[in-house]
């Protein structure tokens, strides 16, 4: 269902994609049930702040449960929040991790942003391949985190629900390996500002939980060493890991 809605054929949706490298990404947000199904809400925005639906090829769900991939979610478009609603069988396990994974390529000229690749443009300003992750853990003991790491660039937290007045250990990785001092932006939903951390040597953050409500825990990593001569000259990956307080 779209409801007359297509984000395919809306040129300012593609455009805004182009924003990532401003500060917009895709982040799972709600979590409740309907009958036997557990849906999330899938946004994208900036603070929270949902802009239109992204576009399908952006909205690929992933999903896995105690012994590994499970059958990826059903999606639907929907009014309020404007975005995506993922939707999947409760089989029982104890700790389900859902992901949006979404790739493109984005390249700049005189005239702006566009959504294509270096070989298909006369001239080419930057040219980069994005890779843009949304995380959220659903744990039916709202402790264990579990273990899983499906992105390239990808955070664990020691706990899948924060706790006012203590702190959250998060483990950030790249292709499986810690990634130190790495910039991370941690945003609590209706706050302010955004609040700037960096990993340690080891790519641990700690960060304080002051409030209540949905978390956001963002970063961003760029390789230049991933190119493909005509298409792009680097890879850009920003994942979002939303948390809520219990």
């Amino acid at each position: 269902m779209t409801y007359g809605y297509d984000p395919e054929n809306d040129p300012e949706v593609l455009r805004s994609f182009a924003r990532q490298a401003y500060g917009h990404e895709i982040w799972l947000d709600k979590v409740f049930r309907e009958d036997d199904e557990i849906c999330v809400y899938g946004l994208y925005g900036h603070k929270m702040i949902p802009d239109n639906p992204m576009p399908s090829d952006y909205a690929q769900p992933v999903l896995y449960g105690d012994e590994g991939r499970l059958k990826n979610p059903y999606r639907e478009i929907i009014k309020d929040p404007h975005g995506w609603k993922f939707s999947f069988e409760d089989v029982g396990a104890d700790v389900y991790t859902l992901y949006i994974d979404s790739n493109a390529t984005w390249v700049t000229d005189d005239s702006g942003w566009h959504r294509g690749v270096k070989r298909d443009f006369a001239t080419v300003k930057t040219s980069a391949a994005y890779n843009m992750v949304a995380k959220r853990i659903i744990s039916k003991d709202g402790k264990d985190p579990g273990e899983v790491m499906h992105a390239v660039l990808d955070m664990l937290p020691d706990r899948a629900k924060l706790t006012v007045g203590e702190d959250v250990v998060l483990k950030l990785f790249y292709e499986g390996r810690p990634l130190p001092n790495n910039k991370v932006i941690c945003y609590r939903e209706g706050a302010s500002e955004l609040e700037e951390y960096r990993t340690d040597s080891e790519g641990v953050l700690r960060y304080p939980v002051r409030g209540k409500g949905l978390h956001a825990f963002i970063a961003g990593f760029t390789d230049e060493n991933k190119s493909v001569n005509d298409e792009f000259d680097e890879t850009s990956f920003k994942i979002t890991l939303t948390l809520e307080t219990d």
